[in-house]
């Protein structure tokens, strides 16, 4: 008669390691797909930062001063080209044109949150500037909120402008930014007077 001996070692059968295999195949079907980068969600979220670091940088720097007649110019905004490219900038010397040396630095890498109207890209300005070369961004329209021209502005108190003039031209209606990538959309909605920002992309 034999006796069981408990330090014999005991292999697998076939079935478990079907089983384990299989469960390892599952669970790497539903995680690897997360691991691979969204770069419109990577996108739409630095854009959101940047809307909030401009309002931030407005409350932060009060350009008002009687003295000069422009000085409105100077008001922080976050503006965005008809080529997908954008800039975070104040006019700091009142002409009509916003160079990129009056744009912000990117606190992470210290380059200008910057972009020219033909959207090709420059020494020392940011990459992340260039929403179609780097998030696939299409198109980007703005809603009626917005105002008639593609860019947000903020006051010393951090309300929203829909244009840059003495008399603050506040928003009264959500400003709806809609960015378009193939079969997706994100909407950026600014809220009027606080200028809080919300967003979603769907599907």
């Amino acid at each position: 008669m034999k006796t069981f001996n408990s330090k014999q070692k005991r292999g697998f059968t076939l079935i478990e390691v079907i089983i384990v295999l299989m469960v390892v195949g599952i669970l790497a079907s539903v995680i690897l797909p997360r691991l691979e980068r969204d770069h419109f969600h990577e996108g739409i979220q630095q854009v959101v930062r940047h809307i909030r670091f401009t309002q931030h940088l407005a409350m932060h720097d009060d350009v008002y001063d009687a003295e000069k007649v422009h000085w409105y110019r100077a008001i922080w905004r976050i503006s965005f080209r008809s080529k997908n490219c954008y800039l975070v900038s104040s006019n700091t010397d009142l002409d009509k044109n916003y160079d990129r040396n009056e744009s912000a630095l990117d606190a992470l890498d210290g380059t200008r949150l910057y972009s020219n109207t033909k959207c090709e890209e420059e020494s020392g300005s940011s990459a992340k500037m260039y929403l179609n070369e780097m998030y696939d961004v299409e198109s980007i329209s703005f809603s009626t909120g917005c105002g008639a021209n593609r860019f947000v502005a903020f006051s010393h108190i951090g309300e929203p402008l829909k244009t840059l003039t003495k008399s603050h031209d506040v928003m009264t209606s959500v400003c709806t930014i809609t960015f378009i990538s193939g079969s997706r959309t994100a909407k950026i909605n600014i809220i009027p007077e606080t200028g809080y920002v919300t967003w979603m992309i769907t599907p």
